[in-house]
């Protein structure tokens, strides 16, 4: 599918939403599509993960029933 192809099928997809928050999200995703994938170096993704493992020994976590239970009030 060509660019033009595609632009033409997101705008005719875009044309039927009717709802905001839809539209929003698809705003979101597209204006901060740029933005939002930065490149982490290695240091910086050893650091998340040190961060990470000491969150667990901290006991900062949730288990999967309790992610569940909460996911339920989104």
């Amino acid at each position: 599918m060509s660019i033009a192809e595609l632009r033409l099928q997101l705008h005719q997809v875009i044309d039927t939403l009717t709802d905001k928050e839809q539209m929003e999200a698809v705003y979101t995703l597209i204006k901060g599509s740029s933005n939002s994938l930065k490149q982490m170096s290695v240091e910086e993704y050893v650091g998340a993960i040190d961060e990470a493992k000491q969150q667990i020994k901290d006991g900062q976590f949730m288990s999967h029933e309790q992610f569940e239970k909460e996911s339920e009030n989104w």
